[in-house]
């Protein structure tokens, strides 16, 4: 047998993860809050279970969350979706992008990604059998540069993927970001696979800026979001793909080969709490207050603090604290610091370490105070 994946071991999330256990160290490494969920979802899942929605669902989603998810892209983005011609619901956004990949890619296809990137990505186009253009986005502000994005574009390319908001740089596109995409990709028989699933975690004056709203974009991209984030529950593994109707069909395909469905209780239950208590704004304040609870709690310690337009996680300089490299870094923190935390350069190929370690603050009060408090002393 060939490993198709053999240059890969465990991912850097449950590695840094497994050793905060280890150690007993606090852990703000992997994405993924420490608070309670809104007992209203649980009620609306429970009633889902009592009411009989236990056996398999629609393999391109429960009605019921169809009809949900397109009244809000439709609030939020003024644009109508073919639920049934362009929209899945999958096990999870991580799930959706392998099978997304997995539909569009070739071998020698190409695939520009813009790094740091989310770790899922990569490996995938390698199974394809497809060649990756890294576009490197750079600290502070981790904007991309278009003259190479242009450059690495040609008529091999078959799919761009972006992250917006951006894990693990917590940027943001801008407005002249799309324009720029838009004008590359004019005439060229390429997607777009945009990754938003921290879309109602937004910090700027402007909010979200999805590239549902790009008239000029949209038909020729698949967006793809999560409950996991939003909802605060990542474990339920129940996120979503709009697409054009060709690729759509193209998915499903290998969909109902894998997945098959999402769970069926748990997207009943979800269209039931969206319809009666979704308030994105709500999501949107309550990691605002997290996230500047964090700032200013480590603003005058030793850390350099980068910019957090976006998502629930926020990037650390270390310049002034340590020379090690961010891998060693990061096991010296949770080994004998008690803090557990992601560094960046995994998130980059070819060997690139900007020296600078992700933390995530989707955590209870206690636990940012106990983290501050040991940032600061470090």
């Amino acid at each position: 047998m060939t490993d198709k994946l053999a240059k890969y071991g465990a991912s850097i999330f449950s590695t840094m993860t497994a050793k905060a256990i280890q150690h007993g160290a606090i852990n703000l490494a992997q994405g993924f809050p420490d608070f309670p969920v809104d007992e209203r979802l649980i009620d609306a899942v429970t009633e889902a279970m009592k009411s009989g929605y236990n056996q398999y669902a629609r393999p391109s989603g429960a009605p019921e969350l169809h009809r949900e998810i397109s009244s809000i892209i439709a609030s939020k983005y003024s644009r109508i979706v073919d639920a049934d011609r362009e929209l899945t619901v999958y096990p999870g956004a991580s799930t959706a992008i392998y099978i997304a990949i997995q539909a569009i890619i070739n071998p020698g296809d190409e695939v520009v990604i813009f790094e740091p990137s989310y770790e899922c990505y990569v490996p995938t186009i390698e199974i394809c059998s497809g060649i990756i253009r890294p576009v490197r986005l750079v600290p502070p502000e981790f904007q991309p540069d278009w003259e190479e994005v242009e450059r690495l574009v040609s008529d091999r390319t078959r799919l761009v993927i972006i992250n917006n908001p951006h894990n693990p740089s917590a940027s943001v596109w801008r407005q002249e970001d799309f324009r720029k995409l838009e004008k590359i990709l004019e005439g060229r028989d390429c997607l777009i696979l945009s990754d938003e699933v921290y879309e109602f975690i937004n910090f700027t004056e402007e909010g979200h800026l999805s590239i549902h709203s790009m008239e000029g974009l949209r038909n020729k991209t698949l967006v793809i979001s999560s409950f996991g984030k939003s909802l605060h529950v990542t474990g339920w593994r129940t996120g979503y793909c709009v697409a054009p109707p060709d690729v759509t069909i193209a998915m499903r395909k290998i969909n109902q080969f894998s997945t098959f469905c999402a769970n069926h209780a748990m997207q009943v239950g979800i269209a039931s709490y969206l319809r009666d208590y979704f308030d994105a704004s709500r999501i949107r304040d309550t990691y605002r207050a997290k996230r500047d609870m964090m700032v200013n709690g480590i603003i005058d310690s030793r850390w350099n603090l980068l910019p957090c337009r976006g998502t629930y996680f926020m990037l650390l300089d270390y310049s002034s604290i340590s020379d090690l490299p961010s891998m060693e870094f990061a096991e010296w923190l949770v080994t004998h610091k008690g803090i557990a935390v992601i560094p960046c350069s995994p998130f980059y190929s070819e060997g690139y370490d900007p020296r600078i370690i992700r933390i995530c603050f989707a955590k209870k009060e206690e636990t940012l105070i106990k983290a501050i408090d040991l940032l600061c002393n470090i």
